[in-house]
């Protein structure tokens, strides 16, 4: 075989692996699409205005909506129907105590390159972007199913295709990913952006005119007979799950 004949081979070899590597990563996930929800402390709670993923290389955009709920998700009733031991401050971590946002539309199971959430800090009314990047690594775990066994001793798979933010009063963000009684976490977010108003065009002086998110967050805490200011972090930090908390290193 003359050198030129294999120099073409090899060529020929890359750029297939290549069309196989693009292939893969077009394909969609397994099992349910991809969702997100959000979690916030009672005595801080948000109000999400926005929130989509975005897939650059497919060129599309989905909206999320269902995450509109946040006050009552957020009541200490609620989250104790799951956390009894919840003092208010943490992250309650659960698909019982979070807001849900659904796709628009047909569900896609393509993942995004990226997800976006707009929404206001209600205690001291401050306008963030919180802007989360899926590392590779994190497409992998959740196109690949973990096996259980069925009640009728048959195998099955399950897959981790969950996103949970947790949002805290200074912008910051922590991220999960949640499935097959697992939860993950990703990372801790700076905001991507702060603003002067909401997605819906409201300033801060538009909401401090009505007392409605003011007057609830106060009686919560009222009748918990606790001070939320100045913000006590070392109690917003914590999180409260029941699984394990696992980190993405040890994935």
């Amino acid at each position: 075989m003359s050198a030129l004949t294999k120099y073409k081979n090899i060529i020929a070899t890359v750029l297939s692996l290549l069309l196989i590597s693009g292939c893969e990563e077009l394909e969609p996930i397994p099992g349910q699409p991809w969702r997100v929800s959000v979690v916030m402390p009672s005595f801080y709670p948000i109000k999400i205005t926005q929130a989509y993923g975005v897939n650059e290389e497919q060129d599309w955009t989905m909206p999320l909506h269902g995450l509109s709920l946040s006050m009552s998700k957020s009541e200490l009733a609620n989250v104790r129907t799951v956390f009894p031991d919840y003092d208010g401050f943490g992250l309650p971590v659960s698909l019982l105590t979070s807001v849900r946002g659904r796709q628009l539309g047909s569900a896609n199971k393509h993942l995004p390159d990226s997800i976006y959430i707009y929404w206001t800090s209600l205690i001291n009314i401050r306008f963030f972007v919180t802007k989360y990047d899926l590392p590779q690594k994190v497409k992998e775990i959740m196109s690949k199913g973990v096996t259980f066994e069925r009640y009728d001793g048959s195998l099955g798979s399950c897959f981790r295709t969950e996103f949970f933010f947790g949002m805290l009063p200074n912008g910051k963000a922590k991220v999960w990913l949640m499935g097959c009684d697992q939860l993950i976490y990703l990372a801790e977010l700076d905001p991507a952006r702060e603003k002067d108003r909401d997605q819906n065009g409201v300033t801060a002086e538009r909401y401090r005119e009505s007392p409605y998110y003011f007057d609830t967050i106060n009686q919560r805490a009222k009748d918990e007979g606790v001070a939320i200011d100045p913000i006590p972090w070392e109690k917003v930090g914590k999180v409260y799950s029941q699984d394990p908390v696992e980190l993405l290193s040890e994935q």
